[in-house]
Parts: structure tokens; C-alpha cells; sequence
């Protein structure tokens, strides 16, 4: 029996190709299992693209999405979705949200229980002992997970010498591609994004904001389990903004926003990966 290869394809160009490489040169070696977890608040265009490498490269791709159990010590299990069936307006982010509160960098708990633990649940059902390949390039590595060895994650892209500059090659040769710029992938609006970032998305798209906002009304005090405080409300973006602060921001600075810089550390590119970026 083959050993078994988790391919966590993330939805972004890097982990396509990562997942195709796969598919490709490790099939003989691996029983290799694909999986998307969508949060639902994707761009649509990040799932019109895993729906087209589904279709143009045979990735048969498993979407799940986190099925929380709300009034249970258990971790967020996951309910298998597909395209056509999976949320576009964050029903699986609320749920979380409702259970554990609002995510951020002092509680960055979004990755774990919409991505990490449904895909997770899903592979303890296949089997226990697997390998995780995620699609972090070699131009890339303070992304990669100093706990790699220890949770059984490999690079495929980091062994292999791959940039980003080989991948924006590879992808204009290919019938269809992500067409996103690196502000809008991610979760939309994404609280890890920079300022820069969040600033130019309030600029020319605005309505992916209702969401977070919608959210603060509602959860702003409510903490891990459901509990409420209102002596200690959260908020989403750095330096504990709130996403009305955001957009205070955005009127202060309108006609002056400065370059983006996608290397900034900490801040998300085109995907969310199942380990997120360990700060050093």
C-alpha cells in the first residue's frame, strides 16, 4: 500500500502548480488526496479557478467547508461541498466567529478551524498517517513551518528551486488563469493583508467590507465558546482596528495610499496556506 499524500491545495497559482507537479511526479509514489477548504469568503474568482483546474487538469479536487459544533468540546469538523454548492457569503466564517470569537493577530484562530481542522477530520477518516505538501516557493521560505518535520509537511517548490517568476511563466502558457492581483486573493478582505493593501481594496472595492463590519456588530463580545464580555471587545485589523477604523483610515489617507509591498512579513499573498507564516 502506498503511503498517503495530503495536497492542500490553497486556491492560489503557486498551489496549483504544486498540486499538478504532484499529480504528475508523485503518483506512483503516493496516494495523493486534493482538498480545497473554502471559507466563503473567497473571491469568486479563486473558485472559479479551483473549479478550472478540476476541469483542465483532472485534479479532482474534494471542497470542504468547516462544520461547526456549536455546545461541543470538539474542534470544527468539516461538510463536503462542491462548486456549485459552496458558500459565497461567509456562512462557514460566521459559524466560527459565532464559537470562538473574532479572529486576529492576538487570536488567529480563523486558519485553524476553517482550513486546518476540517481538512484535518476529513484525512483521519482515509487514514492517520499521511504527508501534507503545501505550495510555498523557494523564493519564499521564512513561510515555511519551523514545526515542518514534526507535522509530517514537505515543500515540493522549495526542493525543486521554483519562484514566483517561474510560476507567472508557467501560468501564461495555460488555457485559463487565477487573474487576481496579490491585494485581492485571500480571504478578501483578509485581516493579515497590509494596510496598504486593505486601503487600496476600500478604494475600489468596498462592498467586500460588509462582511467583517456585519460581523463586529454582532460578535465584537463574544469570546471563545460562545461567552460574552463586553468589557473586552474584538476587532479584526492590525493595531486592534475595527473595520469602521479602517475605512477612518481610508478617508484620512484617500489620494496618498503608497505602493503595496507584497513582501511585507506577515501580510497574505494570493492564498491562505494550511500552516500559516511563523513570526521570528
Amino acid at each position: 500500500m502506498k503511503p498517503i499524500l495530503l495536497v492542500a491545495f490553497s486556491g492560489g497559482r503557486t498551489s496549483a502548480y504544486m498540486t499538478k507537479h504532484a499529480l504528475d511526479n508523485l503518483s506512483d509514489e503516493y496516494d495523493i488526496h486534493i482538498l480545497f477548504a473554502n471559507t466563503g469568503e473567497e473571491h469568486e474568482k479563486t473558485l472559479d479557478f479551483v473549479h478550472n483546474c478540476d476541469k483542465h487538469f483532472g485534479f479532482n479536487t474534494v471542497w470542504l467547508e468547516a462544520d461547526v459544533r456549536h455546545g461541543e468540546k470538539v474542534s470544527t469538523q468539516y461538510k463536503i461541498v462542491t462548486y456549485e454548492t459552496a458558500s459565497r457569503n461567509g456562512e462557514p466564517f460566521e459559524e466560527v466567529i459565532k464559537k470562538y470569537g473574532i479572529p486576529n493577530m492576538s487570536f488567529p484562530h480563523c486558519t485553524r478551524e476553517l482550513k486546518m481542522n476540517p481538512i484535518h477530520n476529513y484525512m483521519k477518516g482515509i487514514n492517520k498517517d499521511y504527508l501534507t505538501a503545501l505550495g510555498i516557493r523557494a523564493d519564499e521560505t521564512r513561510r515555511v513551518s519551523k514545526s515542518a518535520t514534526k507535522n509530517k509537511i514537505i515543500y515540493p517548490l522549495v526542493d525543486l528551486d521554483i519562484d514566483k517568476e517561474f510560476i507567472l511563466d508557467w501560468w501564461k502558457e495555460q488555457p485559463f488563469d487565477l487573474d487576481l492581483e496579490d491585494r485581492e486573493g485571500n480571504c478578501k478582505w483578509c485581516w493579515k493583508k497590509s494596510d496598504k493593501k486593505h486601503l487600496t481594496n476600500i478604494l475600489h472595492n468596498p462592498e467586500w467590507y460588509d462582511f467583517p463590519n456585519r460581523m463586529e456588530e454582532k460578535y465584537s463580545s463574544t469570546h471563545g465558546d460562545g461567552v460574552k464580555d463586553t468589557t473586552h471587545t474584538r476587532h479584526f485589523f492590525r493595531q486592534f482596528r475595527s473595520t469602521k477604523d479602517m475605512f477612518k483610515l481610508y478617508d484620512l489617507t484617500q489620494g496618498n495610499l503608497l505602493p503595496i509591498d507584497d513582501t511585507e512579513s506577515g501580510s497574505c499573498s494570493e492564498s491562505c496556506e494550511l500552516y500559516p507564516m511563523e513570526e521570528t
